[in-house]
């Protein structure tokens, strides 16, 4: 089992739930703690990384169906100064795929204290609700979804105490990290989930209940785009067409959320990773998250309950 082979690994919590159709199915292994051994639950909180820019996305469109935001407008109107002059960046470019943007743009999105592409995404929403972007999320999302255990943290935040920690190696030391993903609050290290959050979050966002359907069809992109804006796709072998989710990997945590288009099955995974050495690169964990999640999903075509 995926779960009891990361935890012989050393990793010390890990969180799945699964759906299809009306079936759910959710496992907690591992501790809150590596000190305190309290047994971690199905409710406990998690750093989900880059899972924010789904989130973040739905804020943008919101934006964008209000004709506040043009996706095609230079990031340059609304933070003069925030790239290197002469470079063109988008707001549809800093929503979509980081790997297409300008070399030191799209490496800043893993250097702590850079601004990162969520971040100067953030500082635009912020400016332009007039608000902090915890609070732009709450109205638009958390809110009408009653997502209560979903939140932006920062470095001012006291740690939840249902916040599963997350460790790395330092100079051959454990080192706790759970602090450090709370930076500034824009940060996508800052974001704090449950599977059962996450999971609703995606089922309304992929049955229109946030956005236009023009919207979702923009976060989706095209079956030949690589990624979408704020949303990521994998193949369905089940009805050949796309999963959508998100992966989320920072110091400490692995996460994956994934569903099928009408939101009927679905799989997220949370991870405490085995405490590793700080990498500018991906970990392998969380691309294995992900391929064992899209493999399960496409296990279970046969089960489609209602």
């Amino acid at each position: 089992m995926f779960s009891r082979e990361k935890l012989d690994e050393g990793a010390s919590a890990v969180l799945i739930k699964a759906k299809v159709g009306q079936q759910e199915w959710t496992l907690a292994e591992g501790v809150l703690t590596r000190e305190g051994r309290v047994a971690v639950q199905p409710g406990h909180r998690f750093h989900v990384g880059e899972q924010f820019r789904t989130l973040l996305a739905v804020s943008v469109m919101k934006l964008v169906e209000e004709g506040r935001l043009g996706l095609d407008d230079p990031l340059a109107a609304y933070l003069p100064g925030s790239v290197s002059a002469g470079t063109a960046v988008t707001i549809r470019q800093l929503l979509g795929d980081v790997a297409d943007l300008p070399a030191g743009l799209a490496a800043s999105e893993r250097a702590p204290g850079a601004p990162g592409p969520d971040a100067l995404l953030g500082l635009v929403v912020e400016q332009l609700r007039g608000v902090p972007l915890g609070t732009v999320l709450r109205t638009d999302v958390l809110t009408p979804l009653n997502l209560r255990s979903t939140e932006l943290l920062d470095a001012n935040s006291a740690i939840p105490d249902d916040l599963v920690h997350g460790y790395v190696q330092l100079e051959g030391e454990t080192m706790d990290v759970t602090r450090t993903g709370l930076q500034d609050g824009i940060a996508n290290g800052g974001l704090v989930s449950t599977v059962e959050d996450i999971s609703a979050f995606h089922t309304a966002l992929l049955r229109g209940e946030l956005v236009q359907p023009a919207s979702l069809i923009a976060m989706k992109g095209t079956v030949f785009d690589d990624y979408g804006l704020g949303l990521d796709h994998w193949d369905d072998r089940c009805t050949n067409g796309s999963y959508y989710g998100h992966a989320g990997d920072v110091p400490g945590y692995g996460s994956i959320a994934m569903s099928s288009a009408d939101g009927n099955r679905q799989l997220s995974i949370f991870m405490a990773y085995p405490p590793q050495a700080v990498s500018t690169q991906p970990s392998a964990l969380a691309l294995e998250m992900t391929g064992v999640a899209q493999v399960a999903l496409n296990a279970g075509c046969r089960f489609q309950f209602r």
